[in-house]
């Protein structure tokens, strides 16, 4: 349902795998694939970095780039992205820095988010209803839901021009779970008819916000517009 609201909106979306799973679903991802969108490495076991030493989770990003590599090479994908699961860049800057610096000594990509939403939430009332309702439930968690997205999407652009004084290039997270796939299509009508339009993640990420040194530890994972805002002054290098 998601690969067939992508095609009809026309947008090249950007999909982070588990590499645990993915043996367990080459027919789908090859479907992904050769609809000429990408595949990014979301480690192999999707573990917190907060709960690990940089050692264990570079090997858990090795393990997983060695799962996802034969497919990408297989459909010639050039660019290798990275998310980190739960967004959690790890919590103190030592930590960050020792994955960010073998991310870039291997030219991986970093694949940052600004607008966060809490579809896992509102999946979970699909998921208790087994994906039934009738008409009036039904829209009425469409409604809720994607004035949720509209409103966070909002919330980023002012944040973009307070922390960078200009709009960027947004980049949107969403779950590949049953709500999306139910109201997905509802989604991208009502982000069109404010003017957006949709670019791929490579074209989003070379917007200089997303090279721009932030300095957040936080314990909770935000988008990237969030960290720069939260940055400790004193621990950003100087200008």
């Amino acid at each position: 349902m998601i690969l067939s609201t992508l095609k009809k909106h026309k947008i090249k979306a950007a999909g982070f795998v588990v590499g645990s799973k993915i043996e367990a679903n080459y027919d789908l991802l090859g479907r992904w694939l050769n609809a000429g969108h990408r595949l990014g490495n979301l480690t192999y076991s999707y573990n917190d970095y907060h709960q690990l030493e940089p050692t264990q989770f570079i090997a858990d990003i090795v393990a997983g780039s060695e799962a996802l590599e034969p497919m990408l090479s297989g459909f010639g994908q050039k660019p290798r992205f990275f998310r980190f699961p739960f967004l959690h860049y790890g919590d103190d800057l030592i930590k960050k820095r020792k994955v960010t610096d073998f991310l870039d000594e291997y030219n991986i990509w970093t694949a940052h988010v600004t607008v966060t939403v809490e579809d896992y939430l509102y999946n979970l009332t699909v998921e208790k209803n087994e994906g039934v309702f009738d008409s009036t439930q039904f829209y009425a968690l469409m409604n809720e839901y994607v004035n949720h997205v509209l409103d966070e999407i909002e919330r980023s652009e002012l944040l973009s021009k307070e922390v960078l004084k200009r709009p960027c290039r947004q980049i949107l997270q969403l779950r590949a779970n049953h709500l999306n796939a139910l109201f997905l299509d509802e989604m991208l009508t009502q982000i069109e008819k404010l003017g957006y339009e949709f670019v791929t993640l490579d074209y989003a990420l070379r917007d200089k916000l997303y090279s721009a040194p932030e300095a957040y530890t936080g314990s909770v994972g935000i988008g990237y517009l969030d960290m720069l805002k939260q940055s400790d002054p004193d621990l950003l290098p100087a200008e």
